[in-house]
């Protein structure tokens, strides 16, 4: 295995468990000590990832802190290209959607049904990016104030203009979902947007791997109960596939 791929690989298992210990991976991986040391060593410098004696944690795990765009794309890369693929077969011609930012939500465009109109919403650069070497898309790109760490515009500009506007479907990406506190986001800021962007579409698709589950950030922006449907991996949780039963949400 590459060095790339193993440490792709401990990123998504510090994402879902939170910690992880140099044994664990050694076993895992079937690499020496010093290997895995030289992994944790490169994730903490480029990625944040809190390196102890005996292994590694994410900082603050618990309360979810915000992390780069950068890590979120190597993390359950096969997971979100497959609910990117789903979300993407939602789409039909002459469609408005919105799309958030987020390591999931740039991937829809890829996977775009035959087309020749379609107009995307969206306060992400890296989503406006992908959108606009598609040449039927009508792009809208509000402006404001770049966040580097996320990629996407914010502050009173872009809420201003966000809140004109109205699209047929809102994709939405999240970093934190739990029953108890619906879709939560690490920073504040961003907030206001994420919940803008719910309210201006008719149709609004959540769509998370299922690491994002059982966890909390720092602010609400939706509740579960709004969503039309939640796209999904196969470890989608028993309670909350219930809960989506409960409420005629679909599952996808």
């Amino acid at each position: 295995m590459l060095p790339i791929e193993r440490r792709r690989r401990i990123l998504e298992l510090l994402s879902k468990n939170g910690t992880i210990t140099v044994a664990e991976l050694v076993e895992k991986f079937d690499v020496g000590e010093a290997t895995i040391r030289r992994d944790l060593r490169y994730l903490e410098k480029n990625y944040g990832v809190v390196v102890t004696y005996g292994g590694a944690h994410l900082p603050h795990y618990g309360m979810l802190q915000e992390f780069p765009l950068t890590q979120k794309t190597l993390i359950n890369t096969e997971q979100k290209n497959l609910i990117a693929q789903k979300a993407a077969a939602l789409v039909q011609e002459g469609d408005s959607i919105g799309l958030n930012a987020g390591s999931t939500v740039e991937l829809i465009l890829d996977y775009l049904p035959k087309l020749t109109a379609l107009t995307v919403v969206t306060l992400s650069l890296n989503v406006a990016v992908r959108a606009a070497k598609i040449p039927y898309v009508n792009l809208v790109l509000p402006g404001g104030v770049f966040r580097r760490t996320s990629y996407e515009f914010c502050g009173s500009h872009a809420e201003h203009f966000l809140s004109t506007l109205s699209v047929d479907k809102a994709f939405i990406g999240a970093s934190a979902v739990s029953l108890e506190k619906g879709v939560t986001h690490p920073v504040l800021e961003e907030v206001p947007l994420n919940r803008l962007m719910m309210e201006i579409a008719r149709e609004k698709y959540l769509v998370v791997d299922s690491s994002k589950f059982g966890r909390v950030a720092f602010g609400q922006f939706a509740r579960l109960e709004e969503f039309t449907g939640f796209i999904v991996d196969d470890d989608f949780p028993a309670d909350m596939r219930a809960y989506a039963a409960a409420h005629d949400i679909k599952v996808i």
